[in-house]
């Protein structure tokens, strides 16, 4: 009777993503979430946006001087897609190696951070504006694969 415990138990497991679809869904939705942190970072953070006359003040004097709170709102639609994307790459890698291995485990998050690290460095340092057109695209094309029948 043991035995048939445990085969019932097995028959109820949770499996969390077996189609690209809930992958995108849950990436969609972890890139929102991102976003949302980052705004609420871009809020309150001290440093002013590149570009702007506190950051070119800054430059000059050399003199660290913190953007008072709400005071950069300039720099609320970076911060949101930076945040936004780069939990949006970490779950799409963990939760894709998650589905071709059919296995939910912290190593498929270890391999999403590992996937993270590299991205922010290339994408995010080097290349920011192909970095936000290429998230833009991603976007309208989740939406638009959401609404696929």
């Amino acid at each position: 009777m043991g035995d048939d415990d445990d085969d019932d138990d097995d028959a109820y497991e949770y499996v969390s993503y077996k189609s690209p679809k809930t992958i995108m869904a849950e990436t969609f939705y972890h890139f929102c979430r991102g976003a949302l942190y980052g705004a609420a970072f871009g809020l309150v953070t001290p440093f002013y946006e590149v570009g702007t006359k506190g950051a070119i003040l800054e430059a000059k004097t050399g003199i660290f001087k913190p953007a008072p709170v709400l005071g950069s709102l300039s720099s609320v639609p970076s911060n949101a897609i930076i945040f936004g994307s780069l939990l949006a790459v970490q779950r799409f890698a963990c939760k894709s190696v998650e589905y071709l291995r059919g296995k939910q485990d912290p190593w498929n998050d270890v391999f999403g951070c590992f996937v993270a690290y590299p991205y922010y460095q290339t994408c995010l340092t080097k290349h920011a504006v192909g970095h936000n057109r290429v998230v833009g695209g991603m976007v309208v094309l989740s939406i638009a694969f959401a609404n696929i029948p």
